[in-house]
């Protein structure tokens, strides 16, 4: 066999060319040397981040990965990062605990440690030994004691182009020509690389196959969302995943008692995130069978009566008992509205309702099945059903940012566009959800088959525009002017805080104007902020076009809706007004419209508050007009401009 090639202390067994294609290298360790190598590129670089010298560590070290399987390499890695012995695990020792010859003992939080372990840590402690503990979720994984100890916590990032570059001379010997683009990098995990190794391959084959693996190369029929590793932009749910997905794992060998296993989780945001796709790929990692069901399903089976919806949905619940451990997905779950609500058909849904709640925690129990709720609509769910034991964890999957969408877009675009960064068509898809980045892509690949050819970036670039780009000069106009007056307020006086504004035509809206709002306490100085911000757009209009549209107007999310529901909360719910001791409630939707026809003096202060606020709101527009019609112009021209860019606006002046 031909000597290791080192890089930098790690070493990776270089292919024998006399080997026939059949046979296997010498021994696993040159199957384990990708993920190794990667952790140890991957240690390396966070402690030269925080100039730590690695060979002084000791005491207890515990540190945070970006997914399970950094674990095992991490702990693999860490022996060749400090200069230490290597590891072995002990026979008879629980998986949870790696325990070694040299100075170093290592411990994961995968399972959790029981008591006679923590026992153990203590003891190593006392007997001088150092710690080094890994996990993807310290804080609920490791033992809290340990966590004060920590002597340094380190929390490791997914690899850059230039780690991976790293990575691939190591393990090849050779240095790449390209690097992924910087949207795949955080996809391309140590599993990833280690499936892609291949005899004699170079580095750029090594992270062609890596990046194809991670963003998408699956069998064709499992579509590109087939398991938690490819489903970019909804970090927490995915976190929360695949916790899950060890627990069961553990539940399933016996080693987990089933009251420490997540009964149920509800996943709320826009329609088209990804909530169907989650419960799919979620199923698929946890390697347990996913069954579907919603009361739409329940209701139409047989003849729709309540006893017939009943039976089916206690078949359903069934069937899951019998799957364990499985995970039953119920879709559109604010189909089971609040039984306290004034609604028709009282009886009706307090008997289904009572129905779904006895399934979800009744006698005959549900041991093995986790449930997983979802809906765009949180706040119309009965209450009992979101209660401890039941659905008690919930999970909000918002419209992806910038870096998701392009994650996105490359996780269906597949090996089309290989190569090609996707930042302006993400920066353009700004507001859109995965389902549109799916659409887009079909879109896309259809202008290719038609013209015969490969697909274009410029393809990508028309699906997503749409048609934007033809809808008439008045008809954009007015969208950038309004949708300017929000931005620009919001740059003014919080600096930092816009995201971006656009104005993209899409099913939900002409625009739309995105913003950071932090956490503050509410004052009268923060509920000033947020009414000028939300008038911003009718007081543009007025400034520019001399006139005002029905933009501002419509249902209960439009910006008139919105800021006259906080100003009638500040009178009567947050103590502002001039009788602050008094609460009269706190007021949402529908409420607000009946409250202000009900009491004609809380009418009049929220009036005066947010003809107040509009006021400045066009004092403020009408001072930096010149910065406006800069913004409206670079809108008409981009259509999404990023936050950055509308504050460069302001800092610099316009263009001449």
């Amino acid at each position: 066999m031909a000597q290791p090639v080192t890089r930098r202390g790690w070493s990776a067994p270089e292919p024998d060319p006399g080997l026939p294609d059949n046979a296997l290298p010498e021994s696993a360790a040159w199957v384990a040397a990708p993920p190794r190598i990667a952790a140890s590129v991957a240690l390396r670089r966070a402690l030269a981040a925080r100039g730590i010298d690695a060979a002084t560590l000791q005491g207890v070290v515990v540190i945070g990965v970006p997914g399970a399987d950094w674990v095992e390499p991490v702990c693999e890695a860490w022996p060749e990062v400090t200069g230490g012995p290597g590891h072995r695990r002990p026979e008879g020792e629980a998986d949870a605990l790696l325990a070694g010859p040299g100075h170093w003992m290592v411990l994961t939080g995968d399972p959790p440690l029981s008591r006679h372990q923590h026992e153990r840590i203590l003891a190593r402690l006392a007997q001088g030994r150092s710690i080094l503990a890994v996990s993807q979720a310290p804080e609920r994984s490791l033992p809290p004691d340990l966590l004060r100890a920590a002597d340094l916590r380190l929390q490791l990032l997914p690899l850059d182009p230039e780690g991976l570059g790293e990575v691939a001379a190591a393990i090849t010997g050779g240095s790449p020509a390209a690097l992924p683009p910087a949207e795949l990098c955080a996809l391309i995990s140590p599993r990833s690389l280690g499936l892609a190794r291949r005899l004699g391959q170079s580095a750029d084959d090594l992270l062609q196959r890596a990046a194809r693996i991670a963003a998408g190369g699956l069998p064709p029929s499992s579509g590109p969302a087939a398991s938690l590793d490819h489903l970019p932009g909804m970090p927490e749910a995915v976190a929360w995943g695949r916790d899950l997905a060890r627990d069961l794992a553990a539940y399933a060998a016996g080693a987990l008692s089933w009251r420490d296993v997540d009964r149920g989780c509800l996943l709320a945001g826009p329609p088209g995130t990804g909530k169907t796709s989650f419960a799919r790929a979620l199923a698929a990692t946890c390697g347990v069978p996913l069954i579907a069901a919603s009361y739409a399903l329940w209701q139409s089976c047989g003849d729709g009566h309540l006893g017939t919806l009943l039976r089916a949905m206690r078949a359903s619940f069934d069937e899951a008992r019998k799957a364990a451990p499985c995970i039953l997905f119920i879709d559109e779950l604010d189909s089971f509205p609040d039984r306290s609500a004034d609604t028709r058909h009282r009886d009706w849904w307090t008997s289904v309702v009572g129905g779904l709640l006895e399934q979800l925690d009744g006698l005959e129990g549900r041991e093995g099945v986790v449930v997983l709720g979802a809906t765009n609509h949180p706040g119309m769910i009965d209450p009992a059903i979101l209660r401890a034991g039941r659905l008690d964890r919930s999970i909000a999957i918002p419209l992806p940012d910038q870096a998701a969408l392009a994650a996105i877009l490359r996780v269906h675009l597949g090996d089309d566009l290989a190569g090609e960064g996707l930042a302006r068509a993400a920066l353009r898809a700004r507001g859109a959800t995965g389902a549109d980045c799916a659409k887009w892509v079909r879109g896309a690949r259809r202008r290719a088959r038609g013209g015969g050819r490969a697909m274009r970036p410029e393809d990508l670039m028309a699906e997503i525009q749409g048609s934007a780009g033809t809808r008439p000069a008045e008809a954009r106009w007015i969208p950038a002017v309004h949708e300017a007056g929000h931005a620009l307020l919001q740059a003014l006086e919080r600096p930092g805080t816009l995201q971006y504004v656009s104005i993209r035509e899409d099913a939900r809206s002409g625009g739309r104007t995105v913003v950071d709002v932090p956490d503050e306490e509410a004052s009268e100085a923060w509920v000033g902020l947020h009414l000028r911000r939300l008038l911003a757009g009718r007081a543009a209009e007025q400034e520019v076009l001399g006139q005002v549209t029905g933009g501002a107007g419509g249902p209960a999310g439009s910006d008139l809706a919105r800021a006259t529901r906080l100003a009638a909360n500040a009178e009567t719910a947050l103590g502002l007004s001039d009788r602050p001791l008094l609460w009269r409630g706190f007021w949402d939707g529908q409420e607000v419209a009946a409250l202000m026809m009900a009491q004609p003096d809380i009418a009049q202060r929220v009036e005066t508050r947010l003809e107040a606020a509009y006021g400045e709101a066009r004092a403020v527009l009408r001072r930096h007009r010149a910065e406006l019609d800069a913004v409206v112009a670079a809108l008409l021209e981009r259509e999404v401009l990023e936050g950055a860019e509308v504050e460069a606006i302001l800092r610099w002046g316009p263009r001449r």
